[in-house]
């Protein structure tokens, strides 16, 4: 596909990269509505044709962007395995105290160009299915979780308490999205405080606090 086509793996499918004029429907439309159809149907059952229904668009409009409905596939991963890179580089960021760590880690939950929890289930899920999907699930949560484990490994905690303790950050974060769980922001932001004692044995500071705050409100 040429270099103008393809997608920025760094966003997670809202104000991608301009596509090709003079069509009705634009590259970010086609992942877009991908991307929503997944909250009612498995990822490796996305149809071209129902898509193309939704957006209102001849299915033609998608050849100009992908050579098949494989290729799409692969840019929902591309953008999946995304999520990876911002989970692993914000866990290598310095921070003042493992509390501002994780809160640094939990800026990818609040913004879904760093991670898009719909997406994340819905490979998860194609994994079930698929061997080649779920060794690529595998080794992502490998990365993230090994990232998160030297995270709090800096911050002072043994072998095992890191790895423990990056395993309730990561593990209950991926559960809470699996569950389903409904909570406003206000009511996250509340539980907070909480959350990072319980991970870390810590207190954050008010400033962590507001500066974590701050990013979310953007």
């Amino acid at each position: 596909m040429p270099d103008d086509r393809r997608i920025d793996a760094s966003r997670s499918g809202t104000g991608l990269m301009a596509s090709l004029p003079h069509t009705k429907a634009t590259l970010d439309d086609w992942i877009d509505a991908a991307l929503r159809a997944l909250t009612d149907q498995p990822i490796d059952k996305l149809k071209v044709l129902v898509l193309a229904d939704t957006l209102g668009v001849a299915r033609s409009s998608f050849y100009w962007y992908f050579s098949d409905r494989d290729e799409f596939l692969q840019a929902l991963l591309d953008i999946w395995e995304h999520n990876t890179t911002s989970i692993v580089e914000r866990s290598g960021r310095a921070a003042a105290s493992v509390a501002a760590a994780c809160l640094g880690v939990f800026e990818c939950w609040a913004d879904e160009r760093l991670y898009n929890p719909v997406l994340d289930l819905a490979v998860r899920d194609w994994g079930r299915r698929d061997r080649a999907i779920a060794a690529r699930v595998q080794s992502a949560d490998d990365q993230r979780l090994g990232a998160l484990t030297e995270m709090f490994a800096r911050h002072g905690f043994n072998d095992a308490e890191a790895l423990v303790r990056a395993r309730l950050l990561y593990h209950s974060q991926v559960g809470y999205y699996a569950a389903g769980t409904a909570e406003s922001l206000a009511t996250r932001l509340a539980y907070l405080p909480t959350y990072l004692h319980a991970m870390t044995g810590t207190d954050a500071t008010a400033d962590e606090l507001a500066a974590f705050t701050a990013f979310v409100s953007r």
